[in-house]
């Protein structure tokens, strides 16, 4: 997943086009540690998405927007006063580093042209977007670096902007300039660390494919390379430093059960793995880190939230099982009664005092001698007594315990599905609905809120069929409640999995009966939505929206549903993917 200098080379050479010439329409911070902004450019609008996050910064052109918060922070703000309706002059790299310079003409207070730059480092964990004048000095940045942070350089406002020097030897020299570096430098390295750890905008992956490419042992020593090697080894780097020749694309990488593992603009990095091509490497980045950046962010901002969730479900599931072995003694109620009776009845051989006696059991056939336990401080009378009394109170135990075993099993289901709805949150809307939903249901602590949730605002999922059909589907227990109880007509049709945490699921009809390419498309998005999405051969129950039925009381998104038939599907992202309605509800 290295977002190395070779791949910023080749997506700098992509950006070029898109973004040089364009006038600055819009800026927007989505998190923290992000930034958007909007292009009007001569191939038309480009939305320049740029992370620095410490896991996986990256920067690209994305389809649609990130989410924005409602009061715009203090660097997005700064940079709309000095950059909106500015054009962009240009766009470089700084040799063959992380680092991108955007040079911007705008104008000041007066009116009065001015150039500013725009740099982006993408260099981990010290990632940063830091705005300067045309001479470098530092007017802000997204992440301010004092003298007490780093002891190489600050980013403070009023200071220089100072690039950070490289030992490496820049990659844009000659092939026998590098290579005549390699030999007096790394003469007895191994040949896989040689390349990254002495040529400017290697990365271990790209040190790797070049290895794998040359067919050359990674951990031989550089000095057993031969003069044909360094003949090659010149061939292949002028292919990594122009890519554009052969028209370079974006490769993502997928393991076995199709998770992206890493993303290059070479093709056969990971011959074990199977890729996917893009026309630009600029879409499969968005691709590729997009999403994986939108799943670390659902997962930092859910997490304390998804914890609590399961400390309650365990909470519960231990109560729900200590309920149950009460269940078990209390359906033994019947034997207590019988053993007052076989007292009663045999009084006369009793006598208080005794520890024990052997009675003879008519209750069973054939009957047998039994053994009962008495309690010597009791007369005979008075033991038949102990058992009549613990009798009505197991018989009244029976019903209150029936009771509050559903109540407790509906609490584990009810949690699960909340657990699973957050798990497959995809905004930050959603996760704060779920959480507010938790507290009017009593399960977190807190002041709800005194509006109640209105169904208009609740924002379901809506996919199409291939055959047409529009299909719903729920994000929260509340949504649920919402497209199956509210919005759903009788003839649609309603699909869950079976008896597994996860989203309602409507095909709307319009009173036709679906195709099985539509029913099957449906079972695959519940599924998808399901705890069940990274299995095989999933249960999907499916039935009409009439067949469904909220009980009176039951929690949210808790229905019962009659005259179900069952498919059996495995999840596919990219079969979902292409289902998904552009024009979301």
């Amino acid at each position: 997943m290295a977002f190395d200098g070779l791949l910023m080379h080749q997506l700098c050479f992509e950006l070029k086009p898109l973004l040089v010439g364009g006038r600055i329409d819009k800026v927007f911070q989505p998190e923290k540690d992000e930034l958007t902004i909007n292009i009007r450019g001569n191939l038309g609008n480009q939305n320049l998405f740029i992370s620095i996050d410490a896991s996986m910064p990256f920067i690209t052109c994305i389809s649609d927007r990130k989410e924005n918060p409602q009061a715009p922070p203090m660097f997005c703000m700064l940079m709309r006063k000095h950059l909106v309706g500015g054009r962009i002059h240009s766009l470089e790299q700084i040799e063959f580093e992380r680092v991108f310079v955007i040079t911007i003409e705008s104008k000041n207070e007066l009116g009065d042209p001015e150039m500013k730059k725009l740099i982006i480092e993408i260099m981990g964990k010290h990632s940063n977007i830091i705005l300067t004048k045309e001479d470098f000095t530092i007017i802000d940045s997204i992440k301010r670096v004092t003298p007490d942070m780093s002891r190489v350089r600050s980013i403070l406002p009023g200071l220089k902007y100072a690039f950070l020097e490289s030992d490496k030897i820049s990659f844009s020299k000659s092939s026998l300039e590098i290579i005549a570096h390699l030999k007096a430098h790394a003469d007895s390295q191994k040949l896989y660390k040689a390349f990254y750890e002495n040529i400017q905008g290697f990365s271990p992956l790209a040190s790797k494919w070049l290895c794998n490419r040359l067919n050359l042992d990674p951990s031989m020593p550089i000095g057993d390379l031969k003069e044909t090697d360094y003949d090659r080894l010149d061939e292949y780097f002028q292919l990594l430093k122009h890519p554009e020749v052969e028209k370079g694309k974006g490769y993502i990488y997928y393991d076995q059960q199709e998770h992206a593992k890493l993303i290059y603009y070479m093709d056969g990095m990971d011959p074990l793995l199977k890729s996917e091509t893009f026309p630009l490497l600029v879409q499969a980045i968005e691709k590729f880190y997009l999403r994986t950046n939108r799943e670390n962010k659902m997962h930092q901002r859910t997490q304390s939230l998804k914890k609590l969730v399961s400390q309650r479900i365990e909470r519960f599931t231990t109560k729900l099982a200590k309920q149950e072995l009460e269940l078990i003694e209390a359906e033994n109620a019947n034997d207590s009664r019988k053993i007052g009776d076989l007292i009663l009845s045999n009084i006369y051989l009793i006598s208080k005092g005794m520890n024990r006696v052997e009675l003879m059991d008519y209750y069973v056939d054939p009957p047998i001698l039994r053994t009962i336990e008495l309690d010597t401080r009791l007369d005979p009378s008075e033991n038949a007594q102990y058992h009549f009394r613990k009798y009505n109170k197991l018989k009244n135990a029976l019903i209150e315990l029936t009771h509050h075993i559903e109540e407790t099993r509906a609490d584990v289901i009810y949690l699960e599905n909340v657990l699973t709805h957050l798990e497959h949150s995809e905004d930050t809307r959603l996760v704060d609905e779920i959480k507010e939903e938790l507290i009017e249901q009593g399960y977190l602590k807190g002041k709800p809120k005194k509006k109640a949730h209105k169904t208009s605002k609740l924002s379901y999922k809506k996919y199409h069929s291939t055959s047409g059909f529009e299909i719903w589907v729920g994000k929260s227990s509340l949504q649920n409640d919402l497209i199956t109880t509210k919005l759903a007509s009788n003839k649609d049709l309603w699909l869950h999995t079976k008896d597994i945490p996860g989203s309602h699921v409507i095909i709307r009809t319009g009173g036709n009966t679906p195709d099985e390419q539509t029913l099957y498309e449906a079972a695959l998005i519940a599924a998808y939505y399901s705890k069940a999405r990274e299995s095989s051969n999933v249960p999907v129950d499916y039935t009409q929206v009439k067949n469904v039925s909220k009980p009176s009381g039951a929690k949210p998104g808790m229905v019962i549903y009659v005259g179900n038939k069952t498919l059996f599907v495995t999840p596919k992202l990219e079969t979902i993917e292409l289902l998904e309605d552009a024009h979301k509800h």
